[in-house]
């Protein structure tokens, strides 16, 4: 049975143009960040799985790539009660988990707060669909040792500005806090055990509305009086009779310094916008993880059907690593899988890339020193020059060189005479 070429389902191969836009992009963002005093820090592909299974990863939990165990600790011939007596580590699921272990193994020989940028691959065991993979990059900026809300208001302009700069325009930065809508979910009478549920559920309201909201509830088997109270509540926010100015009329118990703080970061968010894009309160916005404490917010684009970049403040996660400590934290991550998708749908180009030309030569009749010296003296910051073997069809071998981006070339024939290099016809 021959062995199949194709990449591992959910995974992909890139062709060197495909790579090429991709590392494009990719320093893109890592100069903007670092542009606002974000340092990176790189952590490991793998965490111990007790560490991956109590992070808090909502449904991220459920589709973990585990890691058997090898050599002498994978003792197949004893019984197994459980998949978790077999393996001992996994891949990681996001890049804040891993942020918050390496803090926690670090915390003593760095700055406080710490400012940090962690850009990498994630594994995630989920069908694969349009804009979604098992194997995908992710692009993080973190904020952590501080709980004052100028770290969401920094966040924010730095993800947005940096979306900007990627060819993003009237986009939309919508914000929430977890502490509303776990109120909220008080004041409807939902039971504590019900609460995470009804939150997930209450994230799907653009997408599925009031009536499937309902509908959805009752199946969770949530008290029909608490469903009429929220859902009569999401008609009236709907119906703009609720703004975040006016949200503590009708919720009780609602903190309001709480809402003076969400209320500021909207405020100096949308200033420092200047139009470019625009900063919105949405009661809707619930986000997946269960490790977020605080403000929560997402980039969505009528360009894409999802979320462009998304994160929050988890201000408990690293305190569980170092038991008697709290670390205030808060990070927002760029969905650069998404991002790539739409470039390429828009047919982007690297600009400003270095020229790239070829010297095609026949190793049998060529002085292989002068060639290589000359070639060596022609290479710059600004111009990749590519020595290749001549072949039989050149015009072939032409169109081959032109799907890597070379756009000229010089057909060596004597290392001797000067190099002049021709444009690809």
């Amino acid at each position: 049975m021959p062995v199949s070429t194709k990449p591992v389902k959910g995974t992909r191969d890139f062709d060197p143009a495909d790579t090429a836009l991709r590392e494009h992009v990719k320093s893109i963002i890592l100069q903007s960040y670092r542009s606002f005093g974000f340092n990176q820090i790189e952590t490991p592909v793998m965490e111990n799985i007790d560490i991956l299974q109590n992070a808090e990863g909502g449904e991220n939990l459920s589709m973990l790539f585990k890691v058997l165990k090898r050599g002498e600790k994978l003792k197949l011939d004893t019984p197994v009660q459980h998949e978790n007596d077999l393996v001992d580590y996994g891949l990681r699921f996001d890049l804040t988990l891993p942020l918050a272990r390496f803090y926690a193994n670090n915390h003593t020989k760095l700055p406080r707060p710490f400012k940090t940028i962690q850009m990498g691959y994630v594994w995630r065991a989920e069908r694969s669909q349009k804009g979604r993979y098992r194997q995908f990059f992710q692009c993080d900026i973190d904020y952590l040792g501080t709980a004052a809300h100028t770290a969401e208001i920094e966040l924010i302009n730095a993800s947005a500005s940096t979306l900007t700069k990627l060819g993003f325009k009237d986009f939309t930065v919508r914000v929430n806090d977890r502490r509303i809508l776990e109120t909220l979910a008080t004041h409807c009478g939902i039971a504590d055990k019900d609460v995470a549920g009804v939150l997930v559920t209450l994230d799907k309201l653009d997408k599925i509305g009031v009536e499937g909201i309902v509908k959805e509830l009752q199946g969770r088997s949530v008290d029909q009086q608490s469903i009429d109270k929220l859902t009569a509540f999401l008609h009236a926010y709907m119906n703009d009779e609720i703004r975040l100015d006016t949200i503590s009329n009708h919720i009780d118990s609602l903190d309001e310094a709480v809402l003076a703080q969400l209320q500021q970061i909207i405020q100096t968010a949308t200033a420092v916008a200047d139009g470019h894009y625009s900063v919105e309160f949405d009661l809707s916005l619930v986000r997946g993880m269960g490790y977020y404490t605080g403000p929560i917010f997402e980039v969505s684009s009528n360009e894409f059907g999802s979320s462009l970049a998304g994160g929050g403040r988890y201000d408990n996660m690293i305190g569980k690593f170092l038991k008697s400590t709290s670390v205030p934290a808060c990070g927002f991550s760029i969905g650069f899988e998404r991002i790539l998708y739409i470039l390429q749908e828009r047919g982007e180009k690297i600009h400003e890339s270095p020229a790239r030309s070829a010297i095609l030569y026949n190793p049998d009749d060529t002085n292989l020193q002068t060639l290589f010296i000359n070639a060596n003296a022609l290479r710059t910051d600004r111009h990749d020059v590519s020595l290749e073997i001549r072949q039989k069809n050149i015009k072939q071998q032409l169109e081959s060189l032109k799907t890597v981006g070379i756009t000229q070339f010089h057909n060596a024939t004597d290392a001797s005479q000067p190099i002049t290099f021709k444009p690809l016809n």
